[in-house]
């Protein structure tokens, strides 16, 4: 039995080093300059700004904005921030996955302030004002000053319908109807998957044709939208093995 198991797992390697060696091109140098490209800039262009139903505003970029294979394909500008960012954290180029900075501002008006003997303060749920005066006439008095900043980051994805592809969102708001977010920089380096998978699994199988239960186990091979197996499988009513190869090409992913 492990033979042929043997047997089935040599023959889909052997499937799969043929299609590799057979689409397989030769990539060669042409000699001509590319076309220069843009540089990255870390400012987010798209920001979609939302406010929500309890007066919160929302700033709303999708997750494919201003991702780089490399610090190469970055402006000077992105580079020196991103600099200065790796040397805070005491970190590399390689250990930085994703940056994001956010600009906010926070304006309020005609706040109603309570006076006491020696200070005038403003208080809500989220700031705390207080503005003690001047024992004597010489002094200009000084400011107390605090903020609870509720900050939300949320990443998310929805589709424009029932079967449409899934779209991948990053929101960020402050719990704080006077703040606005002026503006968003972001940098995420891309993450290559791999188009190579290999997996090994037990497997059952029912065949309507003859109406017989197969169990035993299966050795699969991905690469890319490609798919092959082979499974060596066991049919209890004939008391007998079967080798079985098969092959699939993904079409769509949700």
């Amino acid at each position: 039995m492990r033979n042929k198991i043997f047997t089935a797992l040599l023959a889909v390697a052997v499937i799969v080093l043929l299609y590799i060696v057979l689409t397989k091109k030769d990539v060669k140098e042409s000699g001509i300059t590319p076309v220069a490209k843009e540089m990255v800039k870390a400012e987010v262009k798209a920001v979609n700004k939302v406010i929500d139903q309890k007066g919160f505003e929302h700033a709303v970029i999708s997750d494919k904005e201003n991702i780089v294979s490399s610090i190469s394909q970055l402006d000077s500008a992105a580079i020196k921030e991103l600099d200065s960012v790796k040397a805070q954290l005491n970190i590399k180029d390689k250990q930085l996955k994703q940056w994001i900075n956010y600009s906010v501002s926070l304006e309020g008006r005609l706040l109603q302030a309570q006076r006491t003997d020696t200070s005038f303060r403003y208080q809500d749920q989220w700031a705390n004002i207080e503005y003690i005066r001047p024992t004597d006439t010489i002094g200009n008095g000084y400011f107390n000053f605090k903020y609870n900043a509720e900050i939300n980051y949320a990443e998310y994805w929805k589709r424009d319908w029932l079967l449409g592809p899934k779209k991948h969102y990053i929101d960020f708001w402050v719990a704080d109807k006077r703040a606005s977010v002026n503006g968003v920089k972001r940098i995420k380096y891309e993450v290559k998957e791999s188009s190579f998978g290999l997996d090994v699994s037990g497997k059952a199988l029912f065949n309507g044709v003859d109406q017989r239960i197969y169990i035993g186990s299966e050795a699969s091979i991905d690469i890319g939208r490609f798919n092959i197996s082979g499974s060596y499988l066991y049919s209890p009513v004939v008391d007998r093995w079967y080798p079985f190869v098969s092959g699939k090409y993904r079409l769509l992913e949700f």
